[in-house]
C-alpha cells in the first residue's frame, strides 16, 4: 500500500520530536495499540475484537500502564499475535507512544481497553487508505453501549463532539465511494455508507472530531507528528494529537459506526471529577494551534472568538463545580470578554462572586420546614 506523504509546509510547523521506531514498517500489517490500566475484567474483550477482524494481517500490542489488578495474568499466553509491554504508570499518551515505538505495521490502529470493534472495521479502513494514498488516516463513527451491552446511541460520535454540529461535512469532504465496495464480508449494516475525503486542518479547531478507537492511520504520519504529547496526562491528548495530524494533509471518514464505545463507567476520563483536566487541556490545545498564523487566519474572526469563549467557559464552569471560585471568575470573565452575552456564563460568573455561605443560607431559607438537608 502506498504510504501517503504529508504536506511539507505542515511538517515544518510540527514541534514534537519524531518517534524512533524499533522495527521497519511491514507493508500491509496493521499494529493495534491498546493501552490499559486496571481493566483486567474487560480487557480480553478488546483484545478478542481486534483478533477477530476480517482483515487478518494484524498484530496487537498491549501496554499495561502499571496496573495493580489481575491485568498481568490476563496478558499471559495470548499467542504470537499479541505482545504485552508493562511500564510504570505514566498515562495513556505515554502508553500509546510506547506501543507505537514497538509497532511493526505500516498502519496503526488505536483501541481503548474498554471498547470493542465490529469485525469489518479494519478491513474497510485499509481499503479506504489504499484507495486514497494522499490520506493519512481513516476514522469511523461509533455506537455507545453501557456495561450491560445496551445500546445508548447508534451515532455517538456526533453526540460526544459538539463540533459536528458546526461542520458541513458534505461541503468539506467530498464523497468518493461506498463501504459496500470494499469486500463482500462486510456487515450488511455497513453497506452503501459513503467514504468522504477532505481537509480538516481548520475544521478541527472548532473541537475534536476524531475519537481514538475509531482511527486507523499511517505509521509514518504518527512518527512525523511526534506522537501523543505526554504532558497531557489527564486527558485531551487525543484532541491535541489530531489537531496536529490533520495539518499534515487530507483524511478519510467512513460514515458508519464500527466501534462499540463504553459509556457511563466511573473509570473513564469523562467521569465528572476528571472534566476539569479535559477543560484545561482543551483550552491549551486551541491556544497552541492558534499560535500558528496560517491556521489562525484561516478561521473567521467571529468563530475564533466564539471558540476561545467556549474554552474559557468550560474551564470556568469546571472550576466553579470544584469549588475554586477565583479560577472560575478568571476564566468566566475571559470568556465574556471574547464573546459578550448575557447567558449562562454570566449567571455562573454571578454565582462565583457570591460567597458560599450566602448561597447556602438562601438555599436553606427556600427549603420547606422539616425537609432533609441536601
Amino acid at each position: 500500500m502506498p504510504d501517503g506523504q504529508p504536506q511539507s509546509s505542515a511538517l515544518s510547523r510540527m514541534t514534537a520530536s519524531p518517534i524512533e521506531f524499533e522495527h521497519p514498517a511491514e507493508p500491509g500489517l496493521v499494529s493495534v495499540v491498546i493501552p490499559t490500566f486496571n481493566r483486567a475484567r474487560i480487557l480480553r474483550r478488546a483484545i478478542d475484537s481486534a483478533l477477530a477482524q476480517s482483515y487478518e494481517r494484524i498484530e496487537v500490542i498491549v501496554v499495561d500502564d502499571g496496573s495493580t489488578d489481575e491485568t498481568p495474568g490476563v496478558l499471559r499466553d495470548l499467542g504470537p499475535r499479541v505482545r504485552a509491554i508493562r511500564q510504570t504508570n505514566a498515562g495513556p499518551a505515554v502508553a500509546r507512544n510506547t506501543a507505537i515505538a514497538h509497532a511493526r505495521g505500516e498502519l496503526v490502529a488505536f483501541l481503548d481497553s474498554d471498547d470493542t470493534w465490529f469485525a469489518w472495521k479494519i478491513e474497510a479502513q485499509v481499503h479506504a487508505l489504499g484507495c486514497f494514498p494522499e490520506a493519512g488516516l481513516a476514522w469511523t463513527d461509533m455506537i455507545a453501549v453501557d456495561d450491560f451491552g445496551n445500546v445508548r446511541s447508534h451515532r455517538y460520535l456526533r453526540e460526544m463532539y459538539g463540533a459536528y454540529r458546526l461542520i458541513d461535512f458534505p461541503a468539506l469532504m467530498r464523497q468518493t465511494s461506498a463501504v459496500a465496495n470494499t469486500h463482500e464480508n462486510l456487515a450488511d449494516s455497513s453497506r452503501l455508507v459513503p467514504i468522504r475525503v477532505g481537509d480538516l486542518s481548520v475544521a478541527i479547531l472548532y473541537g475534536n472530531l476524531l475519537h481514538t478507537p475509531t482511527v486507523l492511520m499511517r505509521r509514518s504520519w504518527i512518527g512525523l507528528s511526534g506522537g501523543f504529547d505526554p504532558s497531557y496526562r489527564h486527558g485531551g491528548e487525543d484532541y491535541e494529537f489530531y489537531s496536529r495530524v490533520c495539518a499534515l494533509g487530507p483524511v478519510a471518514l467512513i460514515d458508519a459506526a464500527a466501534v462499540r464505545y463504553r459509556v457511563g463507567a466511573s473509570d473513564q476520563l469523562t467521569a465528572s471529577e476528571k472534566l476539569v483536566h479535559l477543560a484545561y487541556n482543551d483550552l491549551r490545545t486551541v491556544s497552541a494551534r492558534m499560535a500558528d498564523p496560517q491556521r489562525r487566519r484561516a478561521m473567521p474572526a467571529a468563530d475564533l472568538r466564539r471558540r476561545l469563549a467556549e474554552c474559557h467557559a468550560w474551564v470556568g464552569s469546571a472550576e466553579l463545580d470544584h469549588g475554586r471560585r477565583w479560577f472560575a471568575i478568571k476564566h468566566l470573565l475571559a470568556s465574556l470578554c471574547y464573546r459578550p452575552r448575557f447567558d449562562r456564563r454570566a449567571l455562573r460568573l454571578t454565582r462565583s462572586l457570591v460567597p458560599d455561605r450566602i448561597v447556602n443560607a438562601l438555599r436553606a431559607r427556600g427549603r420547606p420546614k422539616g425537609s432533609a438537608n441536601s
